[in-house]
């Protein structure tokens, strides 16, 4: 174990000693790079003349009707920089629907159709090679007026790298100047546009919009892939491929810091997988407020380019790998404050861990897969933790002192060990939840999901603990200080919201397999919905409580337009993904209701369903497609075209009245139905109660614009008629009785 020590140590130490030795690559590489931003002034240009010039990038054409371009930072005898004063128009064509849709809701269309006079363009591409072989060109001094324009108008300001944005443009541009070909990196601004064509990222067409004045970077409003690949389909959206795949992550790690949570040394091994048909620079992430000191690939040093405020960091492979190729990359870095404690790339996919965690004797940690704690020297122990399961993001809980387990045995045997830490205060008495409604809510969440959905995935032993929210198989994490229990959040469900959802993350959690970014809103729609089904078993009518709520929350986002589609992935918020994802569950729940028997049993079985293929392989929105038409019975692609991938909003209006034909009563309604498109019709549940105090229910749809439905006959004198009984939609619904 000593030696174990000695050689961990030893690693980082020579990590941090040969992370300043640059390869002659990596040297010409941040040369280069350090020119890519150099200030324009007094730069020389190839200035030239155009008319009627037009440049093809993809889904984008832009026409330079008359003009002076001025090329910009030479390497070689190619260009990098090319800015353009005149009379231009950008047209931009977004063929995916749902991405039209985004792009609207943070730009004036769902196009872009724009006419402009200034326009800064960054490129690996030909664009430098087709301006110089169509027209003559003079090599000047960029001119003063000319470059105060470029500052005034802040130009390039949305292309510099900022903590903002995921990816290094500069790092992108590089990348691409070394492969330099017709579909090489190209990003452009005008007017309150950008257009980004990037060959080395998932998806290839990013348009972006200054989305209010002052902002620091282009909110992104519309990507997709390039048109080459034709993935325009809404059910197609998610079929991408990704430069690597992380196959394996495993390595040592040594944890100290009074709260537990400090990395004093890490050395992560990653096994990645090689998906394109060649690859020399390679993306990689990690949480930036570790310092990362060395990286190496099959065991010898490694090129990579990191500022310090990203998380993105550059990998440059000392030759060219190839699809089907694995790279065994070693990563040594620490820190502390962290969000995320292992590197990621890109994509999704759920991986493998097997690791030795390093940690003072007194300290305690809990994470699926530990063994038992080995001593080793000066007071600290070594724990092997290989879990069984993969898993999309790995959490763990540390406690520095003072903790004692409190064992409650489960309903279905499974023993929940309630973590007591000493210093948890209980001074703040209007917040602190007491211990035994902490431990007996928490229990009977567990015990709920348990009865509903099984045995949770993976888990053979959970500890249940008072502080924070990384919730994950085997780790249940609920606050016990949470102002909860008074107040607007006693009226939503109080401590149940919050042990409801830790316990919805044992089975909805860390293990779900979304193939993609766009399915990331069934991650935290899931484990909250079923948290819902939690409240409404034990609270009936907070259920609806919850659920208006949550449509208030969506509705503040909808007034100040950051309600986007759902498919779009993180450039949603979270909020809105969960709330707006909860009530998606909860339309579809009466889409599979039996009005008949009024049973939830399909849309049960749609859960369970959910659980088990979800946590055992990836998912795409069109396989939640495919499992929700099952337990419907009938295809639902206009439904989820207009909740998943678009962003409406119905407002049903209009009048009924009860009518006698043949000796038999109806309701006669009349309904003009607004913000549907011209496929979709909602479907809506109605009730008309009897004066004999039954009812009787029917499921009617209604398309845009006006409707005249005749619904019966009803098998008892009928009273009054409820439109959107169980509020089955998600819409603003007037429906009188006429007099």
């Amino acid at each position: 174990m000593k030696q174990l020590l000695t050689t961990l140590s030893l690693l980082l130490l020579l990590a941090v000693a040969t992370a300043s030795a640059d390869s002659e690559f990596l040297d010409e590489f941040k040369d280069i790079y350090g020119e890519l931003d150099f200030d324009l002034l007094k730069t020389n240009a190839a200035v030239i003349d155009v008319k009627d010039f037009v440049y093809k990038k993809d889904v984008a054409e832009f026409t330079f009707d008359e003009g002076t371009f001025y090329l910009m930072r030479q390497f070689g005898d190619r260009y990098s920089t090319a800015y353009f004063e005149g009379k231009g128009h950008a047209k931009i064509m977004v063929p995916p629907k749902a991405e039209r849709i985004d792009l609207a809701a943070i730009s004036p269309d769902s196009l872009v159709d724009q006419e402009f006079k200034t326009c800064l363009i960054r490129m690996a591409d030909n664009l430098d090679v087709d301006l110089l072989g169509k027209y003559d060109h003079e090599i000047k001094t960029l001119p003063w007026k000319t470059y105060n324009r470029i500052k005034q108008t802040q130009l390039e300001f949305f292309f510099k790298p900022l903590v903002y944005h995921r990816y290094d443009f500069y790092f992108q541009l590089l990348r691409s100047l070394y492969e330099r070909a017709d579909d090489g990196y190209f990003w452009t601004k005008f007017d309150r546009y950008t257009f980004n064509f990037d060959p080395n990222r998932p998806e290839q067409v990013i348009i972006g919009y200054e989305y209010e004045g002052g902002d620091q970077t282009a909110t992104e409003g519309a990507v997709f892939q390039r048109q080459e690949y034709n993935k325009y389909d809404n059910a197609e959206l998610s079929d991408i491929k990704y430069e690597t795949t992380i196959l394996e992550k495993s390595g040592t790690l040594e944890m100290a810091g009074l709260d537990a949570g400090t990395v004093l040394g890490a050395a992560i091994d990653l096994k990645l997988l090689v998906n394109p048909d060649s690859l020399r620079f390679v993306t990689l992430f990690l949480d930036r407020k570790f310092k990362l000191d060395s990286i190496q690939v099959n065991g010898k040093d490694l090129d990579f380019h990191r500022r310090h405020d990203f998380s993105f960091t550059g990998l440059i492979l000392p030759e060219y790998y190839h699809a089907g190729d694995t790279l065994d990359i070693t990563i040594f870095y620490r820190g502390k404050d962290y969000t995320e404690l292992f590197p990621y790339v890109d994509n999704p996919a759920a991986s493998s861990y097997a690791f030795d965690f390093i940690q003072p004797n007194n300290y305690n940690y809990f994470m699926p897969g530990m063994g038992s704690p080995e001593e080793i020297e000066d007071g600290r122990v070594m724990i092997k933790v290989m879990p069984n399961n993969k898993f999309r993001t790995f959490e763990l809980r540390g406690f520095p002192t003072g903790l004692d387990t409190l064992p409650v045995v489960s309903e279905i045997g499974l023993t929940l060990n309630f973590l007591k830490w000493d210093l948890m205060q209980k001074k703040y008495s209007d917040c602190f939840i007491p211990d035994d409604i902490f431990e007996t809510t928490m229990t009977e969440a567990f015990n709920y999901m348990a009865g509903d959905f099984g045995a949770p995935p993976g888990t053979f032993e959970v500890a249940v603990s008072p502080a924070g929210y990384r919730t994950m198989p085997g780790l249940m994490e609920a606050p016990q200080i949470a102002c909860v229990t008074s107040g607007p959040m006693e009226a939503f469900g109080g401590f149940r919201t919050l042990a409801g959802l830790a316990a919805g993350e044992q089975w909805f959690g860390s293990l779900l397999q979304p193939a993609t970014d766009r399915e990331v809103w069934l991650v935290d729609a899931l484990p909250e919905y079923a948290s819902m089904l939690y409240i409404e078993k034990e609270m009936g009518g907070t259920y609806y409580t919850n659920l208006f709520g949550r449509r208030d929350s969506v509705d503040v986002a909808r007034s100040i337009n950051k309600d986007r589609p759902m498919a779009a992935g993180s450039r949603v918020s979270k909020t809105v993904r969960a709330n707006k994802g909860v009530w998606i569950f909860h339309m579809l729940r009466y889409l599979m209701h039996d009005l008949e028997t009024h049973s939830d049993a399909s849309f049960m079985k749609f859960m369970q369903e959910l659980m088990l293929y979800y946590n055992a392989r990836p998912f795409t929105n069109a396989d939640f497609i495919a499992r929700a038409e099952k337990y419907v019975g009938r295809p639902l692609k206009e439904w989820f075209d207009y909740w998943l991938y678009g962003k409406g909003y119905p407002k049903l209006k209009g009048e009924y009245k009860f009518v006698e034909e043949g000796g038999q009563k109806y309701a006669q309604l009349d309904v003009v139905a607004e913000d549907l498109n011209d496929v979709f019709k909602v479907p809506v549940i109605i009730r008309v109660a009897g004066t004999d105090g039954k009812s009787m229910f029917f499921r009617e749809e209604f398309g845009n614009g006006e409707n005249s439905i005749k619904i019966g006959p009803f098998t008892s004198e009928p009273s009054e008629l409820y439109m959107n009984e169980f509020f089955s939609v998600y819409a603003d619904v007037d429906v009188k009785k006429k007099n």
